[in-house]
């Protein structure tokens, strides 16, 4: 069989906070690495968030921070980072408009220091972060801010039509159930570091697949042969996907790589 690429977005999929990574997909991305092929982390997250327990489970690539960052087997291919200036205003647009900002680099995350406003207050992936990688975090009040994107909590005095018709030229901004917002750099999708690291590695299109649950994930699983929605993903995608398997927890990737003929 030739190498198939297969690319795994992180929250919802292979992992969440509440049940951490299940056993079965742990296995399963170990089987389609001993079969040849190569998995993939593409997530929403910024490096400096995508931990050993991830990276663990057999990945040497990695798409993040929605497509603004790519490497393979350590070399950085690209990243796009914003200039200091462009971050400011940003950031400062979130607060004008009632958004609590997290601020996502390579390196660091710089935080709000005001939490009283927030609708979603026990951001569960910082209360995660804040255990596995304290020295990554600062605060917004930064005077250099190193990031290629913006994740905001939503808050009571939130505008969103106002934020959105501001940054709508320059940005993608994905909203997730009026809980947290992403804020994505036009021209930076999922998609985008997949085009760039099949073709670093030279895997033809035709032989990429792709699990995934979310809005942010939508162009990575139209953009692959074979875009597998997990059976627990939003119901507004499932017009969109033309595959689909069981809940991450309950066999959803092993079903699905097992469905492909992957393992």
């Amino acid at each position: 069989m030739d190498t198939k690429i297969v690319f795994f977005d992180i929250d919802g999929t292979i992992y969440s906070y509440e049940k951490g990574i299940p056993k079965d997909t742990a296995k399963a991305i170990e089987l389609l690495k001993a079969n040849g092929h190569i998995p993939v982390i593409c997530t929403g997250r910024t490096k400096c968030m995508i931990y050993p327990d991830f990276i663990n489970l057999g990945f040497d690539n990695i798409i993040a921070g929605a497509g603004t960052y790519c490497e393979t087997n350590g070399k950085e291919l690209y990243y796009k980072k914003l200039e200091d200036a462009e971050a400011r205003r940003v950031i400062d647009g979130f607060l004008e408009y009632g958004f609590f900002p997290l601020a996502e680099g390579k390196e660091y995350i710089y935080v709000g220091t005001d939490t009283s406003n927030l609708i979603h207050a026990n951001v569960q992936y910082m209360d995660v972060h804040y255990e596995k990688n304290p020295n990554s975090i600062k605060t917004v009040e930064e005077k250099h801010i190193e990031i290629s994107k913006v994740t905001g909590g939503f808050q009571n005095d939130s505008d969103m039509k106002a934020f959105s018709e501001k940054f709508k030229n320059d940005y993608s901004i994905i909203n997730h159930n009026n809980m947290l917002l992403e804020f994505i750099p036009k021209g930076y999708n999922k998609a985008v570091g997949i085009d760039r690291l099949i073709k670093e590695i030279g895997i033809p299109k035709e032989d990429t697949y792709a699990f995934g649950d979310s809005f942010n994930d939508i162009d990575m699983l139209n953009y692959v042969e074979y875009g597998c929605l997990m059976g627990n993903g939003n119901q507004e995608l499932k017009n969109k996907v033309e595959y689909k398997t069981d809940r991450f927890d309950e066999g959803g990737i092993y079903n699905g790589l097992k469905k492909f003929e992957l393992i």
